[in-house]
């Protein structure tokens, strides 16, 4: 039996708890924001004054409250590994015992943010192997960072089953291990091909709104009303500004010092300067791999690269699992025969656009599209007369922007089936191309509308074991004797 190793979570994790209840608590303030704008501005000072005492009092016990519960929590809560097992116990009222096999722990990766960064703590993240928590971590623990390393470093040697010391050699920072390490132009060339075409749109729709605010603002100070209520307006507007602006800027700040390498069947990824993470992928537990292009990148013949596999793009703030920036097409496939080369020969296949008799299969949904959108134009027009060119120019606006959508993902959906991988294309003006072995595949469904079935096309899902986000990967419309060669190939793996 291996001796037994038992620690707790570093004390700062009662304040990474905390800033979830300040979250809260501004999403409570914000909702209400329209009955505190009225209270100030019909309320006496008297009553203000003391409002404020005693909502800061009750604010401030809620606080003290909550630390207490949380300090408890932190200090009943230990950490154990033994057993070939690694053991969360919690012996507060509610006891709660968590025991994850190592042999069932996918990856185990580390993770700074800005405030851990300041304390000099570190979070490792572990992800097992199941379906029922892929769209969480299911163990995060925080530790100083020297100790986070020496667990990390430990628990990769329990899982190879094997003595060694190459993980505590290739964590140092040593530029020579990387296979590949970009620069600040490798930087900005990906964040300037990551700008969202529909981000530069919301940009530019808050600049004119602020711009109608600013004079609306003028105008009431004019007429001496009060601007106190347009507070909530600007607020909104504000935020859908920051989303917007992030959206657009994160591309260029999000991956610095972006660095990759492969030994054996082990890829490690390091990135980050507002947030650091450093990831442990085994090239196994990989299930497929996504080139993407945004619009932009699309006119230049650029891809990034994102791999599917539990234990990363799990958590909500992290949607994408960051493989490769952008480069050309050449260039990429160079970078995956390198680290990945279990998807090289799937990278090689040329993908077809979905049969002409596609657009046979739309007829129905077309026809329920069209009837629904004449009904809402029809009842919008008989409660709304006087508003009727304006609801007939929405309808013809929307209607050619639909047809635009339509043409456009007919020019960019497709699909390829091979030996061993199948790739799938979606997008309508980016486009994100899906490599997926068939031996990662959990299953397959394909459905066929009554148009579909007499031209004998069908589309479907593929089903993979990743978060929610990734678990699901869209089959256009293929032959039904494609279709067949799929579960062949699923039924032969």
């Amino acid at each position: 039996m291996e001796n037994k190793i038992r620690f707790r979570n570093h004390i700062s994790v009662i304040l990474e708890q905390l800033g979830a209840t300040f979250g809260i608590l501004f999403v409570l303030f914000f909702t209400n924001i329209d009955d505190v704008i009225d209270y100030i501005e019909k309320g006496s000072s008297e009553e203000l004054s003391l409002t404020v005492y005693i909502g800061g009092g009750v604010i401030l016990a809620v606080f003290l409250l909550i630390f207490l519960y949380q300090w408890i929590i932190w200090s009943k809560t230990y950490i154990s590994i033994c057993d070939n097992s690694i053991v969360i116990e919690r012996n507060t009222w509610n006891k709660k015992k968590n025991t994850i096999g190592l042999k069932n722990i996918s990856n185990v990766n580390t993770e700074q943010n800005l405030l851990e960064m300041l304390l000099g703590t570190c979070k490792v993240k572990l992800d097992t192997n199941s379906m029922s928590t892929s769209d969480k971590t299911d163990v995060k623990i925080i530790l100083k960072k020297a100790e986070a390393e020496q667990f990390r470093l430990y628990v990769m040697k329990l899982m190879q089953g094997q003595e060694g010391d190459f993980e505590e050699k290739y964590s140092k920072e040593d530029k020579d291990h990387w296979a590949i390490q970009t620069n600040m132009g490798d930087i900005f060339t990906h964040g300037l091909f990551s700008v969202n075409l529909l981000s530069v749109l919301v940009v530019i729709g808050c600049v004119v709104g602020a711009a109608g605010m600013v004079l609306q603002v003028i105008h009431s100070v004019s007429v001496g009303e009060s601007i106190v209520k347009m507070l909530l307006s600007v607020l909104m507007l504000i935020a859908i500004f920051s989303s917007a602006i992030w959206n657009i800027v994160k591309g260029f700040i999000q991956y610095y010092d972006f660095k990759i390498d492969r030994n054996e069947n082990k890829l490690y990824i390091r990135y980050g300067i507002l947030k650091k993470v450093n990831y442990t992928i085994p090239a196994e537990k990989i299930s497929a791999l996504k080139l993407k292009q945004t619009f932009f990148a699309r006119l230049t013949g650029r891809y990034t690269a994102e791999i599917i596999n539990i234990g990363m793009g799990d958590d909500a703030a992290e949607t994408q699992s960051f493989f490769l920036p952008y480069c050309k097409r050449n260039q990429m496939e160079e970078r995956i025969r390198l680290l990945l080369p279990e998807f090289y020969e799937a990278v090689q296949m040329q993908t077809v656009r979905q049969p002409i008799a596609t657009w046979i299969a739309w007829i129905w949904p077309a026809v329920l599209f069209a009837l629904f959108l004449v009904a809402g134009a029809l009842l919008s027009v008989y409660y709304f007369p006087e508003f009727q060119k304006e609801i007939i120019l929405g309808v013809l606006i929307f209607s050619i922007w639909m047809i635009l959508l339509v043409l456009a993902y007919f020019l960019t959906a497709g699909s390829t089936v091979g030996v061993s991988h199948m790739a799938i294309v979606n997008g309508y003006f980016g486009r994100t191309i899906c490599y997926i072995s068939y031996k990662d595949i959990q299953y397959v469904e394909f459905s066929q509308n009554i148009f579909a079935r007499v031209v004998k096309l069908q589309k479907g899902e593929v089903h993979l074991l990743a978060s929610t986000t990734n678990r699901k990967q869209e089959i256009p419309y293929i032959s039904m004797e494609n279709g067949e060669t799929i579960k062949k190939r699923l039924l032969n793996r």
